[in-house]
């Protein structure tokens, strides 16, 4: 599992949008989270899995697969565009998660991951005074499968967070904070490894200054 950090116009509202989650109320470094499918040609022709709110042209309708794209892991090589990347390694079998994706991509039921996208877009867009999505609970539809596929297997995420208002902050919370949970519940640590170059520069004054 990763995620990714965009410094684009996009990736900005959505990185604002879950300063809510954090202490200090800075935006978050993550917009987006995925699966890393490895093949056995290793990373090198790795695929990503995970339900991108710009839903590409084919002939495959998004409804049928409720949003979710599997395209080359090459496609997030660019450091210039996604800077900022964290990498964690989860004790579930690939073919299991993989096939919890596949049931969630058939089932619109369980979590409709498209009204999540349209909800998003709608508040990065500015359309129609569109709030803040994680406010009503509408979490990234990226981490809500994550979330789902993930609790299928009896590993939660987030612990105490709904699976459908699941975002790359509230992973990334989980991840740095819980790992007394991970340990007690899963007899094993969340392991990964990240870098995050890419800050939005935010400068508090330090203390009371006077202008002469």
């Amino acid at each position: 599992m990763a995620l990714l950090g965009g410094c684009d116009s996009l990736a900005f509202r959505l990185r604002v949008a879950q300063s809510h989650l954090r202490n200090d109320m800075l935006p978050s470094y993550w917009s987006e989270s995925i699966l890393i499918e490895r093949g056995k040609a290793g990373i090198a022709k790795a695929h990503a899995i995970h339900v991108p709110l710009m839903q590409p042209e084919a002939a495959d309708y998004p409804t049928r697969r409720n949003g979710v794209v599997r395209r080359p892991l090459s496609d997030f090589d660019a450091a210039a565009r996604w800077p900022n990347i964290a990498i964690f390694a989860l004790p579930v079998p690939q073919a299991q998660l993989l096939a919890r994706i596949d049931a969630f991509s058939k089932s619109r039921s369980t979590l409709d991951a498209l009204e999540h996208a349209l909800r998003w877009l709608s508040f990065s867009w500015g359309v129609a005074r569109t709030p803040n999505p994680l406010h009503d609970n509408y979490g990234l539809p990226s981490a809500c499968l994550l979330e789902t596929a993930f609790a299928a297997e009896g590993i939660d995420l987030t612990p105490g967070l709904e699976s459908r208002a699941s975002c790359p902050e509230a992973i990334w919370v989980s991840a740095r904070y819980w790992q007394d949970y991970f340990e007690t519940f899963h007899h094993q640590p969340l392991v990964g490894r990240w870098t995050a170059p890419h800050r939005y520069p935010i400068d508090e004054p330090s203390g009371t200054t006077r202008r002469r």
